[in-house]
């Protein structure tokens, strides 16, 4: 089974685009690879030139993260694809490890990372999606439409669109690639609460519960955390007030 992947990119050369290609290609039979990209112009897209195989879709206009991966997957021809991150490298046969979990009510296979420190991630069936490696069943997702507006946690409301198909999004230990993370967490938490809230992609004792676990467990970030929490509540609560505008 050859697979179409997609990656959006913006100034995404650094920490490893072409590293990241390059493992999609060693590691995934591809049958093509669409790069939507916004109006980069750190060499992203002459650096993704020097490979073979790839659509790159340019965004003449400023994009969020939720409407690329959107037009990514209206470009995508196969029966499943993968969203692969411009700085994720993919573990040794990765396709042929995520494959293994495909079954009927399966809509998505998230496979697992891990940071530079060698930190991997806790698999918890129930926390938030992401798509930095993840394999999707195409018909499931076709027909989306994502809010202009969402500029990150794109990844949860495209997960909450196939579960309410009925569909399984499963989160795998194995395969484990390596996540060069390019997020400022700091910075995306206030619109990260506030998606949650307003799109309803996480019931109210969730988000409780994960706000008193990132405050009382990363001890070692406590400042950092205990910030991140608070902006998480701000922007939750901003969305509460904005769903009944």
């Amino acid at each position: 089974m050859n697979i179409d992947v997609v990656m959006i990119t913006k100034n995404s050369l650094k920490p490893c685009l072409c590293e990241s290609i390059t493992s999609i290609i060693r590691n995934i039979p591809l049958n093509k690879l669409i790069i939507i990209d916004s109006c980069s112009n750190d060499g992203t897209i002459e650096s993704i030139k020097l490979f073979k195989n790839i659509t790159i879709i340019i965004v003449q206009n400023e994009c969020g993260r939720g409407k690329a991966r959107e037009i990514g997957i209206k470009n995508v021809e196969t029966e499943w694809f993968a969203f692969i991150d411009s700085d994720v490298m993919l573990e040794e046969n990765w396709f042929s490890n995520i494959e293994k979990n495909i079954s009927d009510k399966i809509g998505a296979i998230e496979g697992n990372v891990k940071s530079a420190d060698g930190k991997i991630q806790k698999i918890q069936q129930y926390m938030r999606g992401y798509t930095n490696c993840t394999l999707i069943r195409t018909n499931l997702v076709k027909d989306i439409n994502i809010p202009f507006e969402i500029n990150v946690f794109e990844d949860q409301y495209i997960r909450k669109y196939i579960e309410k198909k009925n569909y399984i999004w499963l989160k795998v230990a194995s395969p484990c690639s390596l996540h060069l993370s390019r997020s400022d967490r700091l910075k995306d938490a206030y619109e990260i609460g506030r998606w949650r809230s307003k799109y309803h992609l996480f019931p109210l004792w969730r988000y409780v519960t994960s706000f008193f676990l990132i405050s009382i467990k990363r001890l070692s970030s406590r400042e950092e955390s205990l910030t991140r929490s608070l902006m998480l509540l701000k922007g939750y609560f901003k969305g509460l007030f904005e769903i009944s505008e």
